[in-house]
């Protein structure tokens, strides 16, 4: 049994987020004509590649990266009748290789997570823009994501022991008792249109509208599929993040806190770093 819990349990959980997957519908019915080119990369259930099929596409190279799920993909595709539109490729989107002379004309790609920390999205992008398969005519689906900071006291006690450690806050979870000290800032605005620099580095001084003690971070990002459709935070996209400082600071309303945030794409939170002080 080839079967993994986290490969065909996160790509399940993604398919049966209506509100995330039907605004990709919805993005997608809007570009795809007869006879688009359509690229599909980290295809998971196949479910996007179907959509730009079912919307009238010419033809979807449809990638995967895990040979099981990849099979389940191939296995969705022929029992929806659209094997000859979509070719299923187990492969690695950071290494994207397709026939000669292929023209990309939609990319949709939901390699997603917060603050682009633990996917490879960007990697997979950079890499196809230093290709000859898209140009500027191409679409892209999502085409930014925008992240924002907020200055925050988390508690971090679990089952009466301290648990000092980021805590992705799904709303499927219980809810965590986090007290925002600031509003929120952009951290960042990724566009995937264009090629992206790997390395995350900002400062940002902040205003405390709150008293506590500033012990962490909240991520949260929003996904904009095109300029007027954006996805939030939803069952499986955009799940916001706490992540907790070295170091806690009694903070007043009113006084500034200087931040800095270093990170790598899609590398993970191992090298994820945020440091605060009072200014």
């Amino acid at each position: 049994m080839d079967e993994t819990f986290s490969s065909i349990d996160l790509v399940t959980q993604c398919l049966l987020d209506t509100e995330r997957t039907e605004k990709f519908d919805q993005a997608i019915k809007k570009v795809v004509k007869p006879g688009s080119v359509v690229l599909d990369a980290g295809t998971g259930s196949g479910i996007l590649a179907l959509f730009a099929a079912r919307a009238g596409a010419k033809k979807v190279f449809s990638i995967e990266f895990d040979p099981y799920v990849a099979k389940l993909a191939q296995q969705n595709v022929i029992n929806n009748g659209y094997q000859d539109v979509i070719q299923v490729i187990l492969g690695d989107a950071r290494n994207i290789n397709l026939p000669e002379g292929t023209h990309i004309d939609i990319v949709t790609m939901e390699m997603l997570t917060t603050g682009m920390v633990d996917e490879f999205q960007i990697w997979a992008l950079n890499r196809l823009h230093q290709q000859a398969y898209i140009d500027k005519t191409t679409v892209f689906i999502p085409f930014k994501q925008d992240t924002y900071v907020s200055l925050t006291e988390t508690n971090f006690s679990n089952y009466g022991l301290k648990m000092k450690m980021v805590k992705h806050v799904w709303r499927t979870l219980p809810k965590q008792k986090i007290k925002c000290l600031s509003k929120p800032c952009l951290l960042n605005s990724i566009s995937f249109d264009k090629v992206n620099e790997m390395n995350h580095s900002s400062r940002h001084l902040v205003d405390i509208n709150k008293s506590g003690v500033l012990n962490s971070i909240y991520l949260n990002s929003v996904t904009w599929l095109d300029e007027t459709i954006s996805v939030g935070e939803t069952l499986a996209l955009n799940g916001p993040v706490s992540f907790p400082l070295d170091q806690d600071i009694s903070v007043k309303k009113g006084e500034k806190v200087e931040i800095d945030i270093q990170y790598e794409f899609g590398n993970g939170f191992r090298n994820f770093k945020a440091n605060a002080r009072k200014v």
